[in-house]
């Protein structure tokens, strides 16, 4: 596949690609396989949300353990909680 850059877009993927010790055709690959892993927003999307209900997540949350959580994991003092 041939892909026609613009020049600041292009020198950029070099750039980058540069720092990275990739090839332009690997970092424009890697790029556009996230890109399209992410979900698109759009109508699917949004009739996904319009079908979702709590049923369930009682379950789900029950399943967690009550127990308090480390020292190193916990809310700063005087943060709110919601």
């Amino acid at each position: 596949m041939t892909v026609n850059l613009l020049d600041d877009p292009h020198e950029k993927a070099r750039e980058v690609a540069a720092s990275k010790n990739l090839s332009t055709d690997a970092l424009v690959t890697i790029a556009l396989t996230q890109g399209l892993s992410r979900p698109l927003r759009g109508p699917h999307l949004e009739e996904r949300a319009a079908r979702a209900t709590s049923k369930g997540i009682d379950a789900f949350l029950a399943q967690v353990p009550a127990v308090e959580p480390p020292e190193w994991d916990r809310l700063p003092e005087g943060c709110p909680r919601k």
